[in-house]
């Protein structure tokens, strides 16, 4: 089996917007393209993605809608040939969460990446957050920070 890695929404962005840590990600997905491993993400991370080109393209230049199409039709290819796995953000990652929240002191969202991460025994966590990876770290999993 493949080995698995979690992108939070902050290291899937990373792929459509150039930026520090962008080859980390662009070197994972051409992995993912080849076979070699899968990337793991949550539905949430498309819906935050979402407001992230909305919200920051054009101030980036970005076509927003385009980059999110682009996006879309990335991951779908990669889950079809089974190079990708979306997590449904189900109540028992949610109770999950939750409890992360109150113990590391994150927004929800981060929360659950950790939880639908853990969920899918992910080898690595990849993020650009450095609060949301020192959580990650603490609750055992190896985590990478592009921040």
């Amino acid at each position: 089996m493949s080995e698995l890695y979690y992108l939070d929404t902050s290291a899937v962005v990373k792929r459509y917007v150039k930026e520090r840590g962008s080859q980390m990600v662009d070197d994972l997905f051409s992995r993912a393209h080849k076979g070699s491993v899968v990337i793991v993400l949550s539905y949430w991370n498309v819906g935050e993605a979402a407001v992230v080109f909305d919200k920051y393209g054009e101030k980036l230049g970005l076509k927003s809608t385009e980059v999110f199409r682009t996006m879309l039709r990335e991951l779908r290819m990669l889950l079809r040939a089974r190079s990708a796995i979306m997590v449904n953000v189900t109540p028992k990652i949610v109770r999950e969460s939750l409890k992360l929240v109150f113990k590391h002191h994150l927004y929800v969202a981060d929360a659950i990446q950790i939880a639908s991460a853990k969920q899918f025994g992910a080898r690595m966590l990849v993020t650009g957050d450095l609060k949301l990876a020192e959580a990650s770290m603490a609750e055992g999993l190896e985590t990478r920070c592009l921040a």
